[in-house]
């Protein structure tokens, strides 16, 4: 607020020369109270006054006199770009203060009336800044007086208390606010402050306090009010943040692999406990350095961080520390969405040399339950708990772990034999062991069906493929055993047209109908079985030799019952076992009936000691199986036992002979248990048991270890 901008340019001006008179014309025409007195240059060198004219004519100056010997020389003056302030009034004569610029020219004259001008100007312009300021502020303010009538209110006010009207001066605050609460709150007297109220959906926190002038008297109340709805919100998901970044925290802490988190620049701001154990970094020495000075001390070989910030990528390597780990570590960087800039590096550090340990001894133990589970396997076949398997010949143990083995593996199998040895046995023993199961186990007998027949079996046949087929159509055997294992039995008599289909079907995986044109997708595991001999097949042109070695991945030869003697008494024992449960009866062998089929060659192998074996039970009328009872084929053998043949056998008393004849004829496991017990106990050695038996050495371990009897070392 400059003189300049107030006062009155071009003023009046009388020079020293003029006279009195006109001076007092002036001062009457212009109704002023006083004219500044210059020179010729328009120095400001004097002030006359209504009291100077009135003194000069009281004491009857001429009317000719100079205003120069009148005016007063000693002067008040202002410089043009001084500041106005209020105490100028005061010194006012005449009310008018001349005015001049640095180089002292007259330019102007302030006047009271000026002065007053420029603080009524001044002050509407703090008054219009102060409301400026009332209405732009976010929180609402309302001031009343002390009976209730609005002062001031400004839009956010407004805003707050949902009301909208242009002239709300001296209305009553009670007409605008409804809500008891806030009203009794905006007319106290009584300072409140940080008060929590809930208003039309909102919450709001206010702080009150009575208007009190310079002498302590209360003239109103002011209210500041926040709207504090988006603070709360914004408050709660600071705090559902805050647990996050807790959460997360406890996340990264237990972590068994190293985190670690630094700034664009590769400054380590955060890192776990694990990384602190795999360096032997405590976290006070590295929180706030650089990675690099981690290499630099030769903590770690490399900075990864420096990687990243160089490729601007993820970037992996094989960290070397001091203590001996080795880590392998994974700079990824987190950049902005916007420059794409590096904002962060989260390195991952994984120790090696732990995890190797850890994954030696895990295949370690693998590879050991693997073995285990595949001695349990053979184990729980040779306890018969596959039905139809015994296995006491080295042999057969041979060929049951073989089975074991393969099973779980998804190849073919080829099984050869003689007829009725087990070759089906085996096959379903396969199945049960293998990832298959659950599937279905498809069997045919390929030599036992015409092979005009064997193909529609085999293949399906659609709707109408040839008289008396069904009107459906038929799927074939092969399409059944999806998802399962086919067991194609006598496949040496397969017909060579349906060699070449089965052929296409095993590379193929895929099956065509008899009369039909869409494939079908297959997924089955086969297993064969000849008695035939397949070479000599096909060298004689009557075997496919591209199918037999598509076949012949896995051979298994079983050998024939005559050559493994050690089989014939557990297979005796538990086809009698078998069939007097079935037909409820209780009938036994004796020994010399035993013997005799111990002659016997049994061309039909295991299917014809069955078959006898049961005849034997459902014929015989007397409870003990003897020689006379026996089929004449077996009895017209009349070669030397081989399962005792006389000169391997232990010299014993008669009584022993005795106890032998009551072991083949006494099949429960309570007296079996008795007699090997009383024998071992006598003779002291398994190896000599097994020859008075006429059995394998292992044979007699095996069923002492069956009954518990524990062996002498």
């Amino acid at each position: 607020m400059k003189v300049r901008d107030y006062m009155t340019a071009n003023p009046i001006v009388l020079y020293k020369e003029e006279t009195i008179s006109r001076a007092a014309s002036l001062l009457l025409e212009n109704r002023i109270d006083g004219l500044p007195v210059v020179d010729e240059a328009y120095k400001l060198i004097g002030l006359v006054t209504k009291s100077h004219v009135f003194r000069a004519m009281k004491n009857h100056f001429p009317e000719e006199t100079s205003v120069g010997t009148l005016m007063q020389t000693r002067l008040v003056t202002l410089y043009d770009d001084q500041q106005i302030y209020e105490d100028w009034d005061e010194e006012l004569e005449a009310g008018r203060l001349p005015v001049i610029n640095r180089s002292g020219t007259l330019v102007g004259i302030l006047t009271r009336t000026d002065i007053l001008r420029a603080f009524e100007h001044q002050t509407r312009k703090t008054i219009s800044q102060l409301d400026a300021i009332l209405q732009s502020t976010y929180h609402g303010i309302v001031a009343v007086d002390l009976t209730g009538h609005v002062l001031s209110i400004n839009q956010a006010a407004e805003r707050l208390l949902g009301i909208s009207q242009k002239d709300m001066f001296r209305i009553s605050i009670s007409e605008l606010v409804s809500d008891t609460t806030l009203l009794n709150l905006l007319l106290s007297l009584e300072k409140k402050q940080m008060v929590r109220l809930d208003y039309d959906g909102r919450k709001l926190l206010i702080n009150h306090t009575p208007i009190v002038t310079d002498n302590g008297k209360k003239i109103g109340m002011a209210s500041v009010m926040q709207d504090i709805t988006e603070l709360e919100g914004i408050s709660q998901e600071l705090t559902a943040v805050q647990k996050l970044n807790r959460e997360l925290d406890t996340i990264i802490e237990s972590s068994h692999d190293g985190i670690v988190v630094t700034d664009r620049s590769g400054v380590i701001r955060h890192f776990n406990q694990a990384f602190s154990r795999m360096t032997g970094v405590p976290g006070h020495e590295a929180i706030g350095r650089q990675e690099e000075e981690l290499e630099r001390r030769g903590i770690i070989s490399q900075a990864v961080s420096k990687l990243v910030l160089e490729k601007k990528k993820r970037v992996s390597v094989i960290q070397h520390v001091a203590n001996g780990s080795v880590l392998l570590s994974t700079g990824t960087p987190i950049l902005d969405d916007e420059t794409g800039d590096i904002l962060q590096i989260v390195m991952n550090c994984r120790d090696l040399s732990q995890l190797n340990k850890v994954k030696a001894e895990l295949e370690e133990a693998k590879q050991l339950s693997e073995r285990y589970h595949s001695e349990l396997e053979v184990l729980r076949a040779q306890q018969m708990e596959i039905e139809g398997v015994i296995a006491e010949s080295e042999e057969m143990r041979n060929i049951l772990q073989m089975c074991m083995r393969i099973a779980p593996v998804d190849t073919s199998i080829l099984i050869l034999g003689e007829s009725g040895v087990g070759k089906g046995v085996l096959a379903k023993l396969i199945h049960q062991r293998s990832d298959r199961a659950r599937g279905p186990f498809i069997s045919i007998n390929c030599g036992a069906i015409p092979g005009t027949l064997l193909e529609s079996e085999l293949f399906g046949y659609a709707p109408g493929a040839f008289t008396g087929a069904q009107q459906k159509g038929k799927p074939g055997l092969i399409e059944l055993a999806d998802g399962g294992t086919l067991f194609l039995d006598e496949i040496g008599e397969l017909p060579s047209d349906l060699q070449v289909k089965l052929l296409t079907v095993l590379q193929e995986k895929r099956v065509t109908r008899i009369g039909d044109v869409k494939e079908r997708s297959v997924d089955f595991r086969l297993i064969a079985a000849t008695n035939a001999n397949l070479v000599d097949r096909v060298q004689a042109g009557t075997f496919r030799e591209d199918l037999y070695y598509r076949i012949n991945v896995v051979p298994i030869e079983v050998p024939p019952l005559r050559k493994r003697k050690e089989d014939l008494f557990p297979m005796i024992r538990y086809f009698l076992g078998k069939f007097n449960a079935k037909y409820q009866v209780d009938k036994r062998i004796s020994y010399e009936a035993f013997e005799r089929m111990q002659t016997y060659t049994w061309p039909g192998n295991v299917r014809e000691l069955e078959n006898i074996i049961e005849r034997l039970v459902v014929t015989t009328v007397d409870p003990v199986i003897d020689v006379g009872h026996l089929p004449k084929t077996t009895l017209d053998h009349q070669v030397s036992s081989v399962a005792f043949p006389a000169e391997h056998k232990e010299s014993g008393s008669d009584q022993d002979i005795q106890m032998i004849k009551r072991i083949d004829m006494i099949l429960t496991p309570e007296q079996e248990k008795s007699q090997l017990l009383s024998l071992y106990e006598k003779y002291q050695s398994t190896r000599k048991v097994a020859k008075m038996l006429g059995v394998h050495q292992s044979t007699v371990v095996r069923r002492l270890n069956k009954y518990g009897i524990q062996q002498k070392k």
